[in-house]
């Protein structure tokens, strides 16, 4: 008899219920599949970087070096690379020479190239419908693909490192014989070669470098974007997780408690019938104790079956996204039983604090109902004596049952973090795009050479120079540009709009922000060819958000870095130049990163809005619990209340009312906790990063924000007047009399 207890009141209480369900299988659900699919990612690249010998750092040099002396001097495994870049109209493949000692390729499926073959990465493949043994002209040349590759320092596919996204339909690698790749590669202009191997003294191997074999580029592993945008997703995806459905998971436990707590007080009279019949202490716990077994019956063990399920579509996603190939399919049992079993020790834990307050009490003190008669009369509000009396009752609905509204206002912040946060994001690569790369990088082109030129062929095109160096005592990677001082291409304004001149150093404010850099503070660099330090006057920061960057005047340039004068490096300009490829080092152009963010915008957009639906799901259900067991607990009340004359709308706000405080409190409490959380990742997680983004909790966000979860309270709010129009007084009165 006892063991249907439970499911009886399951039954009659079951938006409560449900709602506490709802969550812990959300919880469940999403740390099985964020874990799983982590878990799986990670061990992969893991296991592919080890195997396939990523390399620990890449160089390119202007005459080609010893390799077989400089690998022995330095104990390193160090390989040439040839590579070319293959246009196909607005389409470029990557193409490069097979390596048998660092960076080797990964042949997911069909088989290396051999002559007259290529291989290419499968996004490419896929995105524009080539597939293995397909015939693939190059300048008049067939070559057949033979398989699907990876790359291990290509894991992030993207044509340029100020990319943000990959755009597999403009953009792919591939890999054939350097006996095919030389034929397209009349002499080579600069000689680029991938290192393995720990170095103690870079500088002692960079100075030796330029002096002997003229250094263009040095690049390690944790600065190599393609690179690292992996390992920092991966470095942070797990603990994401965590939070999420660790929040979750406690809200849920605090409302199964509050729920148990107050349906116990509600029931003395019954528990106390149960102990006249007999019926021990350790018997009546254990159906209570049933309470928190059937919510983890039907919400963990559901969620994290549905999680491992969903899990394995969503690694293919971002298998093909981040380009990690799966070489070992992970089946983790751990993870799974984490996401099963944690609710349950949650759950019970909740349920045991509900009732050991019970289990403390006397039989005469359980049938007495003290403990409610005591609760109700230790609070006197008399500061509330002066305000109406419908409100002095809201007031005190709210007061004395802070712990639900406490757990409201904690739902609601976090709601509007995560809203605020997809939004911001959203709306900062927007901005990105459409005012950065429009007002600011007024360019279409941008020319780098593999030598300091000293005279401008293009008479439309504006000269500058580029330099990459480490800010001192930290990893992050700093580039310094100059450009012409008057400079059309590139127009750098403050935080006010204004046009900023160029006649001192001027950083970048994510560099800034990163660094707590201020106007007159001063940044030592140590430069990345040489090792050369130089120490920097900021004289303004300009409001660009892309990349840890400084400019100055490119005759300041020349005079610091002890360059010839009029001498650059690069060419900026608005049309097409035609310069001869082998004088180059890189271009890049501006149309492409706004066709790849374009093209991965519908991608992003699914991601935003799985988090906007989270957010107004997890608002509605927390606020209709709460409510729920407001109604619940208060149906003598709001029942007597309609016989005195009181309208649904009046009784709402009387036992609701405390809600619209809580809501407000949550929202305002979001805000400053978006502030932070992005402050950590800006500062924290992408500090040595050579990327940020401009994402602020604005007016419009914050406006949209609140209107989101405003819906998901009045709907909330609409379900909960229709439970207060659904007591009858009759049947109240009846179970008065009863």
């Amino acid at each position: 008899m006892l063991n249907r207890i439970p499911i009886r009141i399951i039954i009659r209480n079951k938006s409560q219920f449900l709602g506490i369900i709802i969550l812990v299988f959300f919880s469940s659900l999403m740390y099985a599949l964020f874990s799983i699919l982590v878990t799986n990612i990670d061990m992969n690249y893991k296991n592919f970087i080890e195997r396939y010998s990523q390399e620990s750092f890449h160089f390119i040099t202007l005459s080609p070096i010893n390799v077989d002396e400089i690998s022995k001097k330095y104990n390193l495994e160090v390989e040439e690379r040839l590579s070319w870049d293959y246009d196909l109209g607005n389409k470029t493949l990557r193409i490069f020479s097979i390596s048998n000692r660092v960076n080797r390729p990964l042949i997911s499926k069909g088989t290396l190239p051999k002559s007259q073959e290529i291989a290419i990465d499968p996004n490419f493949a896929q995105a524009n419908n080539l597939k293995i043994g397909d015939n693939f002209s190059i300048q008049g040349k067939i070559f057949k693909i033979s398989g699907y590759l990876y790359l291990p320092d290509y894991i992030y596919i993207i044509k340029n490192e100020q990319d943000m996204l990959p755009d597999p339909i403009h953009f792919g690698v591939g890999i054939m014989n350097p006996e095919d790749l030389k034929s397209f590669i009349p002499y080579a202009t600069h000689h680029y070669y991938m290192a393995r191997g720990k170095v103690n003294d870079f500088t002692q191997l960079k100075e030796e470098l330029n002096s002997r074999y003229k250094l263009l580029v040095f690049q390690e592993k944790w600065d190599n974007f393609r690179i690292i945008v992996t390992e920092k997703k991966m470095e942070n995806a797990k603990p994401m997780a965590y939070v999420i459905s660790g929040f979750v998971l406690i809200i849920s436990s605090v409302l199964l408690f509050i729920v148990l707590a107050r349906l116990i007080d509600s029931m003395h009279t019954e528990i106390g019938t149960l102990y006249a019949l007999g019926y021990s202490h350790r018997e009546i716990s254990k159906v209570y104790l049933q309470f928190p077994f059937y919510i983890w019956l039907l919400g963990a063990i559901p969620g994290g079956l549905i999680g491992y399920y969903l899990s394995d579509p969503l690694v293919k996603f971002y298998v093909s996204f981040l380009n990690v190939p799966v070489i070992d399919k992970i089946f983790p049992v751990k993870e799974l039983l984490i996401a099963i079993f944690s609710p349950a020790i949650f759950m019970i834990s909740a349920g045991y604090l509900a009732i050991r307050r019970l289990l403390k009490m006397s039989v005469l003190e359980v049938i007495k109902g003290e403990t409610e008669k005591s609760f109700t009369k230790r609070y006197r509000l008399s500061l509330l004596n002066g305000l109406s009396f419908k409100r002095r009752l809201m007031l005190k609905q709210g007061l004395l049952h802070l712990s639900r509204e406490i757990v409201l206002i904690l739902g609601v912040a976090f709601a509007t973090l995560i809203l605020l946060y997809g939004f911001a994001g959203g709306s900062a690569l927007n901005n990105l795009v459409n005012d950065t790369y429009t007002n600011i990088f007024k360019y279409n082109y941008v020319y780098i050479f593999n030598n300091y030129q000293r005279e401008n062929k293009y008479s439309n095109a504006e000269r500058f120079s580029i330099l990459s160096f480490n800010l001192e005592g930290t990893k992050a990677n700093v580039i310094i540009y100059g450009i012409e001082k008057d400079s059309k291409m590139v127009s750098l304004r403050g935080d006010r709009g204004e046009l900023l001149t160029l006649d001192g150093f001027v950083i970048t404010r994510s560099l800034a922000d990163k660094f707590n850099l201020r106007p007159g503070d001063t940044i030592s660099l140590i430069s990345k060819i040489d090792g050369k330090k130089y120490s920097l006057k900021i004289d303004n920061i300009a409001d660009v958000y892309i990349g840890n960057s400084g400019y100055m005047s490119l005759d300041k340039f020349n005079q610091i870095f002890g360059l010839e004068t009029d001498s650059f490096l690069g060419l900026y300009s608005f049309e097409k130049l035609d310069i001869p490829r082998e004088t180059l080092i890189s271009s890049m152009d501006k149309d492409y990163l706004i066709k790849a963010f374009k093209d991965n915008a519908e991608s992003i957009n699914k991601i935003l809005q799985v988090m906007y639906f989270m957010s107004f799901l997890l608002s509605l259900t927390i606020i209709y619990i709460l409510s729920s067991l407001t109604i619940t607990e208060n149906r003598k009340s709001i029942g007597i209340f309609k016989i005195l004359g009181y309208y649904d709308g009046e009784l709402s706000y009387i036992f609701l009312g405390f809600n619209n405080i809580s809501f407000l409190l949550g929202f305002s409490l979001g805000i400053p906790m978006f502030n932070v959380l992005v402050s950590y990742i800006m500062n924290a997680v992408l500090r040595d990063v050579d990327f940020s983004m401009n994402m602020k909790a604005d007016m419009k966000n914050v406006f949209v924000t609140f209107i989101v979860l405003l819906i998901a309270f009045l709907i909330s709010r609409y379900l909960g007047r229709r439970r207060i129009y659904s007591i009858s007084p009759g049947i109240i009165l009846k179970e008065q009399a009863e």
